[in-house]
């Protein structure tokens, strides 16, 4: 049976919203009018819908967060490869524990706020969080101290320490 999950995401600005998904998926939008977009996709199995909403955005939409599990990470290396090479603001996590499960993964976050995490696991773990103190609630959100990469300064901060600082403050990623 083939299967396809559907996810519908309010956005403020519908134009910058499909720029985004467009390069974070690589492909262009099966569907486009002028206030909703959609993608459906094979790999993953995804129904995106757009839809043009900025007072629904406005209303801060307790979804926040998004993820698509990958069993390789060869396949891991090609989604964040693809990323980065569309010119995306990345944070990488490697052998980071959360939810119970150590993985590799990269974050990506949409124009509205909205976080679209790709990972693999490698092995489960028997707490929930490992070496951070973790909000009530929170699993798997930004972590304060998780450096982001950009395409070719993977190894360097893409922002100034003011600006890194005034990040961590907001609970942001620091290129986010």
């Amino acid at each position: 049976m083939k299967t396809r999950i559907h996810i519908s995401v309010p956005v403020s600005d519908l134009e910058a919203s499909k720029a985004f998904y467009t390069r974070l998926f690589g492909a262009q939008p099966t569907k486009a009018k002028p206030d909703y977009a959609n993608w459906r996709l094979d790999q993953p199995a995804l129904h995106l819908a757009l839809v043009q909403a900025p007072h629904a955005v406005e209303k801060k939409n307790q979804v926040r967060h998004f993820g698509v599990e990958l069993f390789d990470n060869g396949d891991l290396g090609d989604w964040r490869k693809r990323a980065e090479q569309a010119g995306m603001q990345l944070r990488i996590e490697e052998q980071v524990t959360c939810c119970y499960a150590v993985a590799d993964k990269f974050w990506a976050q949409d124009p509205d706020g909205n976080e679209w995490e790709f990972w693999v696991r490698s092995e489960e773990a028997e707490a929930m969080h490992a070496g951070r103190e973790a909000k009530e609630g929170e699993c798997c959100a930004p972590l304060a101290k998780a450096e982001p990469a950009m395409a070719g300064a993977a190894a360097s901060p893409c922002c100034t320490p003011t600006q890194k600082a005034e990040a961590i403050a907001a609970n942001k990623g620091c290129c986010g």
